[in-house]
């Protein structure tokens, strides 16, 4: 009875690899992209701190959002008082300011990161 001969091509799966490091950048690109659509663009703030972090040749990254009130926003906050951390008083960067304390009303959610990351998607060129 004659064995098999199984032979492993190396070269193969470093295009695997690079291939599917290829295809995290364009998944990675996609939903910061689908988040950009989704924020809220009142300032426009959180819309241009929406950026992917992904290293060449890796295969992880990350779709981050570069500000400290993105939470908010995505998952909404309950009526809340915002009281001013020195002698000043709080505003709402219009020009309307409001004194050093401010029942807040609280916000309703607005989701943008997890539709864009929920989403269903396809690679492109991808049956």
């Amino acid at each position: 009875m004659a064995k098999d001969k199984f032979e492993l091509d190396l070269n193969g799966i470093v295009q695997i690899e690079h291939s599917s490091a290829d295809a995290v950048k364009l998944i990675l690109e996609d939903i910061a992209d689908d988040a950009r659509r989704l924020v809220p663009k009142d300032t426009m703030e959180l819309h241009d701190s929406i950026e992917v972090v992904h290293k060449e040749g890796e295969l992880t990254g990350s779709v981050v959002v570069g500000t400290d009130h993105w939470a908010p926003t995505e998952y909404g906050s309950e009526p809340h008082i915002i009281e001013a951390n020195g002698d000043y008083s709080l505003s709402d960067g219009t020009g309307e300011y409001y004194g050093r304390i401010v029942n807040h009303p609280g916000t309703p959610e607005q989701p943008f990161m997890r539709p864009a990351l929920y989403k269903k998607r396809k690679l492109k060129g991808s049956p």
